[in-house]
């Protein structure tokens, strides 16, 4: 009776150190380092990184910014080694979709940074595109 009460208190006590200890060793991601910008923005500072367009295949040939690469949303994380961590990126998609989100927090997970994200997206994009 005595062992089964000192294992009501210490397993849940021990499991909650244990569940603390994990939450607090877990990394905190500086989801600050995202940045909206808006076209005339984007488009004045995109040259001073990298410039990544997230959509597939075909929408990219079809429309693009001149000077962007194409990482579709599902291969980007397998790409990786071909983007450089010392240089900013400049991100798009097709109207900056919850998506979009999506990977520039994963980036920041991966140490890329900072990211700027086009606010509007390729849609709404002002300036002339470079299309096939």
């Amino acid at each position: 009776m005595f062992l089964d009460t000192i294992w009501t208190w210490v397993l849940p006590i021990g499991l909650g150190l244990v569940l603390g200890l994990l939450i607090a060793m877990r990394k905190n991601h500086d989801y600050s380092q995202i940045i909206l910008l808006k076209s005339e923005e984007f488009r004045l500072n995109m040259r001073k990184g990298q410039l990544i367009d997230i959509r597939n295949h075909e929408a990219f040939e079809a429309k693009r910014i001149n000077g962007s690469r194409n990482f579709e949303k599902m291969s980007l994380f397998g790409s990786l080694h071909k983007i450089r961590k010392d240089q900013a990126i400049f991100i798009y998609d097709e109207t900056n979709s919850i998506h979009i989100k999506r990977v520039s927090k994963k980036l920041i997970k991966k140490g890329f940074h900072p990211v700027y994200v086009l606010e509007s997206g390729i849609e709404k994009y002002p300036f002339p595109l470079k299309e096939d």
